[in-house]
């Protein structure tokens, strides 16, 4: 799981304090919601939340992120609406997809390297979206790097 539960409940604890000291409902809100999503993503190490948007960032090259994201596309049996690249002298420098479930639009995606071997992923479920949805995404599209970087078969391949 991206996000625990007890980080949470750890940052409100200690935010709690602070927010009776401001006093009022105004103040408290916007404080306890930064900490306690900023506190997630810290102890997660890879993912953060904000506005319907998770970032995650995983080691790996783009194309091995790329790989990745085509097989959780296919083992979450999702349908992609379109595709979009972004060249740079050559290279491939950012990949950004729409996904649709059976049921509609779901989430858009974007990947772009940060370094030859650090590759980010932008799920953007919309402000209101589905926030388990984005979360299940980034959790197999990580088991789905791991087998590639391992050279092991893909964890999906097993589920039908």
């Amino acid at each position: 799981m991206i996000f625990p539960k007890r980080s949470i409940r750890a940052t409100l604890l200690l935010v709690t304090p602070v927010v009776l000291t401001l006093g009022g409902c105004a103040a408290a809100v916007p404080i306890v919601s930064a900490a306690a999503t900023g506190a997630s993503a810290g102890e997660a190490g890879y993912s953060f939340w904000n506005s319907g948007l998770l970032t995650y960032v995983d080691e790996g090259t783009i194309d091995e992120m790329n790989r990745s994201v085509a097989l959780t596309i296919e083992r979450l049996r999702l349908t992609v609406r379109e595709t979009k690249d972004r060249h740079e002298d050559g290279a491939l420098q950012e990949r950004w997809w729409s996904l649709a479930s059976d049921r509609g639009h779901l989430v858009t995606l974007t990947v772009e390297p940060l370094t030859r071997t650090m590759v980010e992923v932008r799920i953007n479920a919309g402000t209101f979206g589905n926030r388990a949805a984005a979360e299940l995404f980034a959790d197999r599209l990580k088991q789905e790097l791991d087998a590639i970087q391992a050279g092991e078969p893909s964890p999906g391949q097993s589920q039908d």
